[in-house]
């Protein structure tokens, strides 16, 4: 995730449905940054995501299954930060 974390997600994850809030947490797998990235390189944090697909085909009464594949990409997401202050007065 580029800040020394590792995430591993199980299945297919849910599919996108319109209307889906792209700021909403994801809601069966997703990463928190707790720091901005403005002390990275580039100021932003460098990320390889790896999908490791398995295929399965049927038709024509035949079947069969593909050997695994996997797809690896990069990208860069720069992350800001927001903090709050109570200081208890109204």
């Amino acid at each position: 995730m580029g800040d020394g974390s590792t995430v591993t997600c199980a299945g297919a994850g849910t599919p996108y449905k319109a209307g889906t809030d792209p700021k909403a947490p994801s809601p069966d797998c997703g990463h928190v940054y707790r720091r901005s990235s403005a002390s990275q390189p580039g100021l932003a944090y460098s990320v390889t995501a790896t999908v490791y697909w398995t295929v399965t085909w049927s038709g024509a009464g035949q079947g069969g299954t593909f050997p695994d594949m996997t797809t690896t990409g990069t990208a860069t997401f720069r992350v800001a930060e927001s903090q709050a202050l109570n200081n208890g007065g109204g």
